[in-house]
């Protein structure tokens, strides 16, 4: 059972990372509804493992982490077309830009969806998540050579599905 002090850091936790951790799914989910959810989700999976949680390093790259797991739980729920970025701002842009913007933000974030697990997750947390090289190596593990192996290859692969 968690005490006074596992709430007040986990309000803590929440209070210093919340900001970039909805940032993140509010890009990835591509809106605001939809990452309140998974925002949700992850508040909860986050209390849940908070009492035994690891020594923490970088408590951004692990809430992040935990963010990326309840994200991709929420992506094999919807259907493969869900709009997943809505990238159009709709006071610089007009309807006809807006429309291709979230079309092409649609074809890349279903080309992500189809990279597999670890191409996926380095790409969530260090573009997506604005996480550093360091701290992407971090939360998933594997040394900042292994972290930009994998962003190059998915790049890569990310070009060849989008041609």
């Amino acid at each position: 059972m968690t005490g006074k002090s596992d709430r007040d850091e986990f309000v803590r936790l929440v209070d210093d990372h919340g900001a970039v951790l909805f940032g993140m799914l509010r890009r990835l989910c591509g809106n605001a509804s939809d990452a309140g959810a998974v925002y949700q989700e992850t508040a909860i999976r986050v209390w849940r493992g908070f009492a035994a949680r690891p020594d923490m390093r970088n408590p951004r790259a692990w809430l992040l982490t935990i963010a990326y797991r309840a994200y991709a739980d929420w992506v094999e729920k919807r259907q493969a077309s869900q709009e997943l970025w809505d990238t159009a701002d709709s006071r610089l842009d007009g309807p006809d830009q807006r429309a291709l913007k979230l079309e092409e933000a649609q074809q890349v974030g279903l080309a992500v969806v189809r990279l597999s697990d670890p191409l996926r997750r380095a790409v969530m947390l260090h573009y997506m998540g604005g996480l550093t090289l360091h701290e992407t190596a971090e939360a998933l593990g594997c040394s900042e050579g292994t972290v930009k192996s994998r962003l190059n290859a998915a790049i890569t692969k990310l070009r060849s599905i989008l041609r």
